[in-house]
C-alpha cells in the first residue's frame, strides 16, 4: 500500500500540467516558451534611437530591448538597453547591457521576465523588465516603474509582444535604393525624398542652442547634398553655420548617402535617416514625419543633443510610402525657377 501511494504521487509531480514553466532563450529578444504556446519576440520593440522613457523621482530612466542605446552618453554609452539618469544632469549609470539579456519565468506567478546586467569596478547593477503580455497593447508598447532596492531596478513592459505568439512577423523595414529613396518591407511602396532634392536652396532651419546661448543655421539638401563655395561644407547632406562667429564658421556634418537602411519605428510610423562623416566626428539623424497634407516640407533643426551628434526632423508627403517619384522635368524646373531669381 505504501509503494502504491509513492508511486501515485510520483505520478501527479511528474504531470506535464505541473512542470516547472519556462522560457528557453532564443537569443536576447526572444525565447519559446516551455508549454508549447509558442514564442515571445521583443524586435519590434527595440526602439534604440527613441527608447522607452520614464520620469521618475529625481531620475529619468531609458530603455530599449534588442539593442543599444543609440547616442547614449557617459556610462550608458557602453552597449545599454538599460540606463538611469539625474534629472539635474550627470553621467548616469548603465544598468545592463544589450548583450546581458537572459529570459526567465517566476515560478510563482509565472511571469516571464527579462533581466539585465553590468558590472563595473566589482558593482553590479541589474535590471529586471517583467513582461507582461496585453493582446489589446498592439500600437504601442507601455514601459512603467515597479520598484526599486539599492543597485536593482523593476519595470514591466507590457504589449502584445510580451503575449506568445503575439509579435512573430518580421520587423517592418525601409531598404535604401539610393541616396533619398528606400523600400518599404511592408508592400505599402517606397518613401522618395527626390522632389524635395534642391541643391541651390536647400531646407534650412535655426536653432538656439541653450547652452552656448546663441543660434545656428541648419541646411539639409537629401539625395544630391549641397555645396557652400569656399568652405569646408562641399559635397555634404548638411551644414551647421555658425553666422554670430566672426567670420563666419561652416561645418559639415554628413555625407550626402546616410550611412545605412533607416530605421522604421513602429509606434508613430515615422522612418530616421542617419548621417555620419561630418567634420571632426559630426553626425545627425533627420526623423522623416509622414503627413499627406504636408506639401511644403517642414525642416526642423533640434540642436545638439549631446556632443557632435545633431537631431533633426522633416515633415513632408513625401515621408508617406508611395506619394513621392523621382521627376527629372520637375528638378529641372526648380533650377531654371531658381537661375531665373539668381541671375550671374
Amino acid at each position: 500500500m505504501k509503494r502504491l501511494v509513492v508511486s501515485l504521487l510520483l505520478v501527479w509531480v511528474l504531470k506535464p500540467g505541473h512542470a516547472q514553466l519556462g522560457c528557453e532563450q532564443v537569443d536576447g529578444c526572444s525565447c519559446e516558451m516551455s508549454d508549447g504556446s509558442g514564442r515571445i519576440q521583443l524586435r519590434s520593440l527595440a526602439r534604440p534611437d527613441d527608447p522607452y522613457r520614464i520620469d521618475h523621482s529625481i531620475f529619468t530612466f531609458l530603455y530599449t530591448p534588442c539593442e543599444a542605446l543609440h547616442n547614449a552618453s557617459g556610462e550608458c554609452k557602453d552597449e545599454t538597453s538599460v540606463c538611469q539618469l539625474f534629472k539635474e544632469g550627470g553621467l548616469g549609470y548603465n544598468y545592463g547591457t544589450a548583450d546581458s539579456a537572459k529570459f526567465s519565468v517566476d515560478p510563482d506567478t509565472s511571469q516571464v521576465r527579462i533581466s539585465y546586467s553590468r558590472v563595473d569596478n566589482n558593482i553590479t547593477r541589474v535590471s529586471n523588465v517583467n513582461l507582461v503580455c496585453d493582446p489589446g497593447q498592439r500600437e504601442k508598447a507601455l514601459f512603467d516603474f515597479e520598484w526599486a532596492d539599492p543597485l536593482l531596478l523593476n519595470f514591466k513592459l507590457t504589449s502584445v509582444c510580451a503575449c506568445p505568439g503575439g509579435c512573430l512577423t518580421p520587423p517592418v523595414t525601409c531598404s535604401m535604393k539610393d541616396s533619398c529613396t528606400c523600400d518599404m518591407s511592408d508592400g505599402t511602396g517606397e518613401i522618395n525624398l527626390h522632389p524635395l532634392d534642391n541643391p541651390w536652396a536647400p531646407l534650412r532651419s535655426s536653432h538656439l542652442q541653450p547652452d552656448l546661448g546663441r543660434n545656428f543655421t541648419y541646411f539639409y539638401n537629401p539625395c544630391s547634398g549641397l555645396t557652400f563655395a569656399n568652405t569646408r561644407c562641399t559635397n555634404v547632406s548638411n551644414c551647421q553655420v555658425d553666422t554670430e562667429a566672426v567670420p563666419v564658421i561652416f561645418y559639415p556634418l554628413g555625407h550626402v548617402a546616410p550611412e545605412s537602411d533607416p530605421l522604421f519605428n513602429q509606434d508613430d510610423g515615422s522612418i530616421t535617416l542617419s548621417y555620419i562623416g561630418g567634420d571632426d566626428g559630426r553626425h545627425f539623424d533627420v526623423k522623416l514625419i509622414c503627413d499627406p497634407d504636408q506639401d511644403v516640407p517642414e525642416f526642423t533643426a533640434l540642436g545638439e543633443p549631446s556632443r557632435h551628434y545633431y537631431y533633426m526632423t522633416l515633415k513632408t508627403r513625401c515621408a508617406c510610402p508611395g506619394m513621392c517619384k523621382n521627376d527629372p522635368q520637375a528638378r529641372k524646373a526648380r533650377y531654371l525657377k531658381w537661375k531665373a531669381s539668381h541671375p550671374d
